[in-house]
């Protein structure tokens, strides 16, 4: 998803910035809590999936430090992976049909959204050479299956008691 985001800070975070770069919902927290100068209550007991772009905001650094973000569906399953200007689909669902379920096609679908913003050429029907860019994504995918192992998640209305001492490293 490509949205357009206004973040004003009058004396502190620089004015007329434009930008394609990266960032999620999830990188609030430890972005609020930088610029707050408050990292250190960050949960350090638990991998938190954001990411701390306060130095982006305030303009100490072209990047955000987010160049990838794994998208999952209601189900909780994935759904596509952004890597840098590359888009990944392995399901999804037609426009206004979400309770029509999930369609996963034969091969993903790629996009190049540095040329193609609205997903209009899958770059796989046009040569498999393109194939490369299932690297990154299965890179990303193993990190997070084997971060699950080590973190599960939490199941829905479960409360979080921590991690038991032998699942979890020490931060």
């Amino acid at each position: 998803m490509r949205v357009p985001a206004i973040i004003r800070g009058p004396g502190h975070i620089p004015a007329g910035v434009v930008t394609n770069e990266m960032l999620a919902a999830v990188d609030w927290l430890p972005t609020l809590a930088g610029l707050a100068s408050a990292s250190n209550l960050v949960p350090k007991d638990r991998p938190i999936d954001g990411v701390d772009a306060s130095d982006f905001m305030l303009g100490k650094s072209d990047k955000t430090s987010r160049d990838s973000y794994m998208f999952f569906g209601v189900d909780g399953e994935l759904m596509s992976v952004k890597w840098k200007y590359c888009k990944t689909i392995f399901r999804y669902t037609e426009p206004h049909a979400v309770d029509k379920g999930f369609i996963k096609p034969q091969w993903p679908l790629f996009y190049d959204l540095s040329s193609d913003p609205h997903e209009d050429n899958n770059l796989m029907d046009t040569n498999l050479t393109n194939a490369w860019m299932l690297t990154p994504c299965f890179k990303l995918i193993g990190e997070f299956q084997h971060s699950l192992k080590e973190y599960p998640n939490i199941k829905v209305g479960e409360d979080f008691k921590g991690y038991k001492k032998s699942t979890a490293k020490s931060a």
